[in-house]
């Protein structure tokens, strides 16, 4: 009889545990709900401010920057791009200047990146911890603390306010050159032997059989290497100064804004120039997916 009773306790227990984890795990959804809810509205109250600032006029936004505008002037985005310019730049030879900036920034940066990291990951050679300790030891350098020296080398070498300058990005360090390290470490080096089997030489190895299980981070990095480069105002500012950039527009505009109180079409300026980066995002969001679900086989 004692044993019967205690089989028949047994399932309610569960039963009691079950709706105890099930509670728990609800109250965690919530709260995970809740935190990422927070996190969206920060990230999505700077962009929303803006836009709804760019279609005030001036007063309004100086009386009340946080209301809604009392008349949506779209007006102000004609404006932008009439009134941008820098050194003689208007808008749309700054956006030619910022889409070669950032494409040839991009390809050079990360097909270099992929190379470097590709052979300190499979091969063995003298100073290979070396290269790894200076990738590092470059990403602990700030920015502006190193543009004094960039400036000197640049000049000596002759690519000064020149496109030329583009060949200073494919140095093959930095943070691409790690995560890519770190992925091609991971890669299984089975097919790569195949190949050489069958004859094909390094670069051949390179390009058809290690790049397409890459894709998948390589696209991730090019997407935020791009986002960089696009708004990159500093480097075009010192070293590119007859090649003004969008990016390097809008920062002079938002001085003369300040100073001749038109923030309104300054905004309408910032917003025109985040479409290209969301755009390029929405394009491939869906193309890294696919990768990373379909992409290399790791070992």
């Amino acid at each position: 009889m004692e044993q019967v009773v205690q089989s028949e306790q047994i399932p309610s227990r569960r039963r009691s545990r079950r709706a105890g984890t099930g509670k728990a795990f609800l109250v965690f959804k919530i709260v995970m709900f809740v935190i990422f809810l927070i996190y969206a509205i920060s990230l999505l109250y700077p962009i929303l401010f803006g836009f709804l600032s760019s279609l005030k006029t001036q007063s309004e936004y100086s009386n009340a920057p946080t209301a809604l505008p009392v008349e949506w002037l779209f007006s102000n985005y004609i404006d932008a791009f009439v009134e941008l310019s820098a050194d003689g730049a208007d808008m749309f030879t700054m956006l030619f200047n910022s889409l070669w900036y950032t494409i040839g920034g991009t390809v050079l940066g990360i097909f270099v990146s992929m190379m470097t990291a590709y052979v300190a990951a499979k091969y063995e050679f003298p100073g290979k911890k070396l290269v790894y300790g200076i990738s590092v030891f470059v990403m602990m350098i700030p920015i502006v603390g190193a543009m004094p020296s960039q400036f000197r080398i640049y000049t000596a070498l002759g690519i000064i306010n020149s496109p030329a300058l583009l060949i200073s990005f494919a140095s093959g360090v930095g943070f691409n050159f790690i995560v890519l390290y770190a992925f091609y470490q991971s890669l299984s080096w089975e097919y790569a032997e195949a190949a050489f089997i069958d004859g094909a030489g390094d670069f051949r190895v390179f390009i058809q059989v290690m790049v397409p299980q890459t894709m998948s981070v390589v696209l991730a990095l090019a997407v935020v290497t791009c986002v960089t480069f696009w708004n990159d105002y500093m480097g075009p500012l010192l070293f590119l100064k007859s090649y003004p950039t969008l990016a390097t527009g809008i920062y002079r505009y938002k001085a003369l804004s300040v100073m001749n109180q038109n923030m309104p079409v300054y905004f309408a300026a910032l917003i025109m120039s985040m479409i290209p980066v969301v755009a390029l995002y929405i394009a491939f969001q869906n193309k890294m997916m696919d990768l990373s679900l379909g992409g290399g086989i790791k070992g």
